[in-house]
């Protein structure tokens, strides 16, 4: 019987030595593999460590269950989405908040083409949808980071009608953007636009007359990306 309690759901050790993250890395690394290739129903433990090349011991040591291996999966592709788009942020500048918000779309597009499992697993709604009782912040965290950029690097007003907006147009963006790659492994160019709009259309109201288009050159960094 599958056991949707927080604690089922939890890392049983976090690593802190390099050779403890090279083996937690490459535990995902193959969960990741398997769900590409047989889907989430097929990533178990003992799949798990017949692809990573280890015993059904190891995995234990370090999740009780293939469910936690799920989310903490889901915790690294978010960590990936956030660490790409700090070094696409820092490469383009871009000075308009709008070239920011279609550049997070962008770079969901693009992990979603090269990551394995990134586009099924992504980083927090398949954690909700699986397991009913669970409430995920992985969305709720991303959109407070992505609000803190808005009102930092281009003066948004911080208000809770802002972070409410940040969080919906991810949601729905990720919500079009999987669509776009449901049979397309590239990625539908039609949804990935209407993503964008959709972004777009749903935190322009929020600009404000407060708000400027262009990034101050002294903004002040944000947290999770660097301007």
């Amino acid at each position: 019987m599958q056991n949707n309690s927080d604690s089922a759901l939890e890392s049983r050790a976090t690593p802190v030595q390099r050779r403890g993250l090279a083996r937690v890395d490459a535990l995902l690394d193959a969960a990741a593999e398997i769900v590409e290739d047989a889907g989430i129903v097929g990533m178990t433990t003992s799949a798990i460590a017949e692809r990573s090349e280890s015993s059904v011991g190891l995995v234990y040591r370090y999740f009780p269950n293939a469910d936690a291996v799920l989310v903490a999966l889901a915790a690294r592709n978010r960590e990936r989405f956030m660490a790409r788009l700090s070094e696409a942020f820092a490469a383009d500048q871009p000075a308009e908040w709008t070239a920011f918000a279609t550049l997070c779309v962008d770079v969901y597009a693009e992990l979603s083409r090269t990551v394995p499992a990134f586009r099924i697993v992504r980083f927090g709604d398949v954690v909700v949808l699986r397991f009913a009782n669970r409430d995920s912040t992985n969305n709720v965290d991303l959109a407070r980071e992505l609000d803190d950029l808005l009102v930092a690097r281009y003066a948004f007003a911080p208000t809770d009608e802002l972070l409410f907006a940040t969080q919906l147009a991810m949601e729905c963006a990720d919500a079009v953007t999987r669509r776009a790659f449901l049979h397309d492994p590239d990625g539908d160019e039609r949804f990935l636009r209407a993503a964008k709009e959709l972004v777009v259309g749903i935190i322009e109201p929020h600009a404000g007359a407060g708000a400027v288009t262009t990034a101050p050159a002294d903004g002040a960094p944000s947290r999770g990306i660097d301007p």
